[in-house]
């Protein structure tokens, strides 16, 4: 009895050793009282974290003055979120564009909603300014956008913070350090909340940013403002592309339908074996009469006229990741970001042979295959050789021209109709690189096919100049941090 108490002893003490191990193991830090209180009294330990502290201690050795982000002697001297509203949507006509805290990072963000013009209460509150500096407030903290001038006049969800600056210039140096990792530790480590974070505009006041000489902090946030103006260039040759897809199609637009239920008949030759209601959508067959009607050959996107492949990620399962470095994976929600944020890197060395099928290419149109079925994106240069997660559907066209016209389609009203009525569950919808293929493609004169593809891809030389603009930026603006070599 005595040898059997004995081995419980053992383990419990050999069990205390190894908890009093793992919690010397984890990062700590002593807080003084007066951190307490200039921190509003806060205990969380997320409002002292390591990594916002580190962010800070690193900017203090940098060769340059700090100033507050916002405040009465701070960098912006003005800030808000908007107003609490009632989201009353409605058609185009009567309504004005509503984007969302998770849109202002979009490559190119849809006017997919409207809401009221007349019902919204305080809509001036809520209405993007030209240079505004938009930052995330709630769920994820810290997605940072500069409003262009396409999006002005466009409503926004109060889940955002508005940054006004004096300027334009200072408005890109802004978005520009927020968006470095010394800006986003920061906005992380004054975040409130157990299950849904939040920050609020006050909270801003806490944010430094070093004050660079003035020619320095404008060659910065000019090349924001620059790539802004791209990005604006690049979404209006998207917009021409699809109005010139239109037009020659002389495709009317598509019917809205009323609250009342549609009653629907199908010939027995029409089923394609499908049984789901969502297959025979009304507006997709009342689409498919429409291409018929309208003269043009129709092929699926399978044909050999229009694709080398269509490609599905099969064998990527088990994942090695690298803390720093590695090739970036892209779910199929940061495909569409400006700049992918919490990127994962794979150990290279361990997906050697997952990467024929993981790997993006320019020009590769990719179309989301799992939750939210059929957004499409064509890959920008600068993606090259980065990695794309199994939730996405790889399309490789017989030539970049041709990728450009697939995409126009497929991000048209009626190409997402066609795309979408495949999906298939019930929970989580999905749609296989089989049915993508069986997807009818209207087939214009080689004309009007060129010009309608070149605008596309004209649009995603824009988007890798962008790019480059800002991370050349953001490159000097880390030198300028570490006290590195000064750039010319």
């Amino acid at each position: 009895m005595e040898k059997q108490h004995g081995g419980v002893g053992m383990v419990k003490k050999t069990t205390d050793t190894v908890r009093h191990a793992e919690q010397l193991a984890k990062p700590g830090t002593g807080i003084r009282l007066s951190d307490v209180f200039s921190n509003g009294l806060r205990l969380e330990a997320s409002s002292y974290a390591l990594e916002a502290r580190q962010a800070v201690a690193e900017l203090r050795a940098c060769p340059y003055p700090l100033k507050a982000l916002l405040g009465e002697n701070g960098l912006c001297q003005k800030a808000h979120n908007g107003t609490r509203f009632s989201r009353v949507y409605v058609s185009e006509e009567k309504g004005v564009p509503f984007l969302s805290s998770s849109d202002i990072i979009g490559l190119r963000p849809e006017r997919g909603s409207y809401i009221s013009r007349t019902r919204t209460t305080k809509l001036d509150q809520l209405l993007i300014q030209p240079w505004m500096v938009l930052v995330s407030r709630s769920g994820t903290i810290g997605n940072v956008s500069l409003a262009s001038p396409r999006m002005a006049g466009w409503a926004l969800s109060e889940d955002v913070i508005r940054i006004m600056a004096l300027d334009k210039d200072t408005a890109g140096y802004v978005a520009a350090f927020l968006r470095s990792s010394w800006g986003r530790q920061q906005l992380i480590g004054v975040t409130y909340g157990s299950v849904i974070q939040h920050i609020e505009f006050a909270h801003l006041r806490k944010v430094l940013i070093p004050d660079l000489p003035v020619i320095r902090r404008i060659a910065i946030g000019r090349a924001f403002v620059d790539a802004a103006l791209k990005r604006d260039e690049a979404n209006n040759k998207l917009d021409e592309a699809d109005a010139l897809l239109r037009t020659a199609l002389k495709l009317p637009s598509i019917p809205v339908t009323g609250k009342e239920s549609i009653v629907s008949k199908i010939r027995l030759s029409d089923w394609g074996q499908r049984l789901d209601a969502a297959f025979h959508n009304p507006t997709v067959r009342w689409i498919e009469q429409q291409l018929q009607e309208s003269g043009f050959p129709v092929l699926p996107l399978a044909d050999k006229q229009l694709t080398q492949s269509i490609n599905a990620v099969t064998k990527f399962r088990k994942r090695v990741y690298v803390p720093k470095g590695g090739i970036p994976l892209l779910s199929s929600k940061q495909l569409f970001q400006i700049d992918p944020i919490e990127v994962k890197g794979l150990a290279k060395g361990a997906h050697e042979k997952d990467l024929d099928e993981i790997c993006l290419t320019e020009n590769m149109v990719a179309i989301t295959r799992s939750g939210t079925i059929g957004r499409v994106q064509i890959i920008p240069k600068y993606m090259q050789g980065w990695a794309g997660s199994e939730h996405a559907i790889r399309v490789i066209a017989t030539d970049n021209v041709t990728a450009g016209y697939l995409y126009a389609w497929f991000s048209s009203v009626y190409g997402q109709a066609l795309i979408t009525r495949y999906s298939y569950g019930s929970v989580i919808v999905e749609i296989d690189r089989f049915m993508v293929g069986e997807i009818p493609v209207p087939m214009l004169p080689e004309v009007e096919r060129n010009a309608i593809g070149k605008l596309v891809l004209e649009a995603n030389h824009l988007r890798d100049e962008a790019w480059k603009l800002e991370q050349e930026a953001l490159a000097k603006l880390r030198l300028e941090i570490e006290g590195a070599e000064k750039w010319n």
